[in-house]
């Protein structure tokens, strides 16, 4: 390539482009000698920042998409009669395990494993029922379910019996519930998808009262009689009163899906565009760990967050995502995939192995190395 030079006889000055990538200065006048030299000097000086600064970009990008991917030591299928959809499990003190299932319009489904997770049958529901979508342990260890049309099922002995309630509403789902006392519980609930209810009821499954959010919600952690919070689309709200009011928290950004608590100070939600944020005050600040609309960083979707302590945390999502944590968040590791169903739940099992499930009848037990 060739360019005329500024400032003398264009016709007689010229910069060539080597074959070696050399710049190559001719001229037909000695007398522009010193600013032909000058001109060469600022080129190359700027080719060669030009170059770096691109190199420099081209390497910041590489370093934050890279991902070191981690191996299971063990995946176990687990066989499941059908292809139903598996959105919750939960284990109780004494190692019974109950897994909630089926869709909005089919009947509900549930698991149950007296071996701490390690094999699991099916139970059978009234035909009336249909997608059970969230799972708690009450303090009493009364093991709750909670579906479509706020139906609640309650058993205390591995579902060989059980109470259940159905109140027939415009209510798309129940996702979520939760028991800060063993006579008291929260749940949350959908209309359609861009509005919300907190419905109180007690443990004979009546309803009590409820109020109406313009906000979907997805997920509800009791930590006592008075103290919990919700969370769902856009938002993360608390109550100190029992579920009668609730104040909103500055915890934006993502559609959250699930909460991960420790304690009523420490905790963690995750959303479906794949942030994560963390309080240790009781949700009076947060810390962004993983900003889901960061374009260096893998797109992933969200389900469910599991945190076993302070350090150590799971999140489960879409096409058979698992990521890990051992940094208390800060940095995030992919797991290979053994599965491209979605995959709505992840939970710990009494031995320390994991258990994760979702879409299609997929149910895996985990090890890690």
């Amino acid at each position: 390539m060739f360019f005329p030079l500024p400032g003398g006889a264009g016709k007689n000055n010229i910069i060539s482009k080597g074959n070696r990538g050399w710049i190559v200065v001719v001229s037909t006048q000695t007398g522009n000698l010193t600013g032909l030299v000058k001109m060469t000097l600022f080129l190359s000086a700027f080719m060669k920042k030009y170059l770096y600064c691109l190199f420099s970009l081209f390497s910041l990008f590489s370093a934050s998409c890279r991902k070191d991917v981690l191996h299971w030591k063990t995946v176990e299928k687990i066989p499941v009669q059908g292809n139903i959809q598996l959105n919750t499990a939960i284990f109780s003190a004494d190692g019974t395990g109950i897994i909630g299932g089926g869709t909005r319009f089919e009947r509900a489904q549930v698991l149950v494993s007296h071996d701490k997770g390690t094999s699991w049958s099916s139970v059978q529901m009234p035909e009336d029922s249909k997608g059970f979508f969230g799972s708690c342990v009450a303090p009493d260890n009364t093991v709750y379910l909670c579906g479509l049309g706020l139906t609640i099922a309650a058993t205390q002995d591995g579902m060989a019996t059980y109470n259940y309630n159905r109140v027939a509403g415009p209510y798309e789902f129940t996702p979520a519930l939760s028991f800060g006392t063993p006579d008291r519980g929260v749940a949350v609930a959908n209309i359609k998808t861009d509005s919300g209810l907190v419905i109180l009821f007690d443990r004979d499954l009546q309803f009590r009262s409820f109020q109406v959010f313009k906000n979907a919600l997805h997920d509800v952690q009791m930590f006592s009689g008075r103290t919990g919070i919700v969370a769902g689309s856009g938002l993360v709200m608390k109550t100190g009163d029992g579920g009668q009011s609730w104040t909103r928290l500055p915890a934006t950004g993502d559609n959250f899906t699930s909460i991960a608590a420790l304690d009523s100070n420490r905790i963690f939600v995750c959303g479906l565009s794949g942030s994560i944020l963390k309080t240790t005050d009781g949700g009076q600040s947060w810390q962004r760990l993983r900003n889901g609309g960061d374009i260096t960083l893998p797109d992933y979707q969200l389900w469910d967050l599991l945190f076993i302590d302070e350090l150590r945390g799971y999140a489960a999502g879409e096409k058979g995502l698992v990521i890990y944590t051992d940094d208390g968040g800060r940095h995030w590791s992919e797991f290979d995939r053994f599965t491209r169903d979605n995959l709505r739940f992840i939970s710990l099992c009494p031995d320390g192995s994991l258990i994760t499930g979702g879409e299609n009848g997929s149910l895996y037990r985990l090890q890690r190395k």
